[in-house]
């Protein structure tokens, strides 16, 4: 069982939630990794992981997310944070207007990496593209996502009524159990 890991990032306030939902020491390192560019977020994260690994040779932890929207067959994936670098949450909906099937899927994959290998652990939650942007709170596409179950985006929840449904909440779910914490 492993009670520490670095989390690859540059932000401290992550490092901080994954260690409240881990129960481990959790300690942020900023290192440059190799992000192969794939709609696949477990691609992404598992050559991340891989790359982490052999930089640090102690146990890493890194994460990718994905947003794919059913009618553009995958898009935009894991390349999410380029498409709201280029155009904004807004430029997302502004290409999206004419979509008629707005189901939409997000994942967060989390990659493990130590000297056994890299095992890598997703959580996928289903909803909707809204048509507008709604709430003030998230970030990225948080105010143009909305989980099944109910009418809200990410970004009209709290913190707490998102953190208990989340992807990422799923995903660190999936790695709890994956490495027995």
């Amino acid at each position: 069982m492993i009670d520490h890991v670095s989390l690859i990032t540059g932000n401290e306030g992550k490092a901080r939630e994954y260690a409240a939902l881990l129960g481990i020491e959790v300690k942020a390192v900023k290192e440059d990794l190799i992000e192969i560019q794939s709609l696949d977020v477990e691609k992404v994260v598992r050559r991340k992981a891989e790359d982490a690994y052999s930089k640090l040779h102690s146990p890493v932890l890194v994460d990718d997310t994905g947003l794919t929207l059913s009618a553009w067959n995958g898009l935009p994936g894991a390349l999410v944070a380029w498409f709201l670098d280029s155009v904004g949450a807004q430029g997302l909906l502004d290409m999206a207007a004419s979509v008629t099937d707005r189901t939409a899927t997000v994942t967060t994959a989390l990659g493990y990496a130590d000297a056994d290998g890299v095992r890598v652990f997703t959580g996928t939650l289903q909803g909707v593209l809204t048509t507008e942007r709604r709430g003030q709170g998230g970030f990225g596409y948080d105010s143009i996502f909305a989980p099944d179950g109910g009418n809200l985006t990410f970004a009209e929840m709290t913190s707490d009524q998102k953190n208990a449904i989340s992807h990422r909440r799923l995903a660190v779910d999936a790695l709890r159990q994956g490495l027995g914490l």
